[in-house]
């Protein structure tokens, strides 16, 4: 079996789907092997990706996967780009949606062929608890890109509300983007920064593990996700969340079970979910175990990349 993956970066299974599917090439436009492949896998639809997968698939006689990895079709697309990943995605063969929301949205747009196939896979052994609550800081953290669709301002304003009932509270982001000038002046304007740290790099996986380990709350305040994988990550180390809810994060995750999620995208209902976490450090342990549990039973690395391999490999077969 030959594969071709074209997308923004390379997945984080890549290695391993080798030892399910053979031959497995990466690409990023505009550099894109015309070889013979049996299939082509475009991780977006959008015109930039979407658009030479399309192509690779027709010149080499492959079927055609197309993946949508968050629910931005509706809220981050503009209508050509929404038209044109709708035209693309009805002429695959298959498209994997990362949860059932975005399987749903595709569906209602009449695109068939759709398969709920999550993205998550998580390393238990790796990511996993060293430190119990009772010795964790009065830390919310958060991960990811420093773009807009993270919604930093919904959290810095959160944030600001909290610390007033728990002032010994820090705040740190980690993350890299175009949006670091505009959240260090947010962090000026609130008068935060003696509460704030910003960690302007991607960390290795044993120092984020480290921190995931020393930070009591995992704050989410997205606008669209995927998964997110980092609350997973997090997850596997019993740290629980307050989050949007965002991606597959409340398909497999009760409120209240191992973290909470704000109904409405509005800060002090966010200050408040954090609040009561960050005052009951039993809860927060109790939490962080049930989350552990709900990781090892849905997303353990091994079983995850190899439920994603299989569901590709019955398509060619089919």
């Amino acid at each position: 079996m030959k594969v071709l993956m074209i997308g923004r970066s390379r997945s984080i299974a890549f290695d391993d789907l080798r030892k399910y599917w053979g031959k497995v090439d990466f690409a990023k436009p505009p550099h894109i092997p015309l070889r013979r492949y049996d299939l082509v896998i475009g991780q977006e639809p959008t015109p930039r990706i979407g658009i030479p997968a399309y192509i690779a698939a027709k010149l080499t006689g492959a079927k055609l996967v197309m993946e949508v990895h968050a629910d931005y079709i509706h809220s981050a697309l503009s209508p050509l780009q929404k038209s044109i990943a709708i035209h693309l995605l009805k002429r695959c063969d298959l498209v994997r949606a990362v949860s059932g929301k975005i399987a749903r949205e595709l569906e209602g747009l009449g695109i068939r062929n759709v398969a709920m196939i999550p993205s998550i896979y998580i390393k238990t052994d790796i990511y996993r608890p060293v430190k119990p609550h009772q010795e964790r800081e009065p830390i919310i953290l958060s991960v990811g890109r420093l773009v807009k669709q993270k919604n930093f301002p919904l959290l810095l304003n959160a944030f600001k509300i909290l610390i007033e009932e728990v002032p010994e509270a820090k705040l740190i982001i980690i993350g890299r983007g175009p949006l670091e000038n505009e959240i260090l002046e947010y962090v000026r304007r609130l008068d935060l920064k003696n509460s704030f740290k910003l960690v302007k790099r991607w960390l290795s996986e044993e120092d984020l593990v480290k921190m995931y380990n020393d930070t009591s709350i995992l704050a989410i305040t997205s606008h669209y996700e995927g998964g997110p994988r980092v609350a997973f990550e997090a997850g596997a180390c019993e740290t629980p969340f307050v989050s949007t809810p965002v991606g597959i994060l409340p398909e497999v995750v009760k409120d209240g079970v191992g973290g909470f999620f704000v109904k409405r995208r509005e800060p002090h209902e966010l200050a408040e979910k954090i609040v009561t976490l960050l005052q009951d450090q039993e809860l927060r342990q109790e939490m962080g175990e049930n989350l552990r549990e709900i990781v090892i039973q849905n997303f353990e690395w091994n079983k995850a990349v190899r439920r994603y391999a299989e569901s590709y490999l019955s398509l060619l077969g089919s």
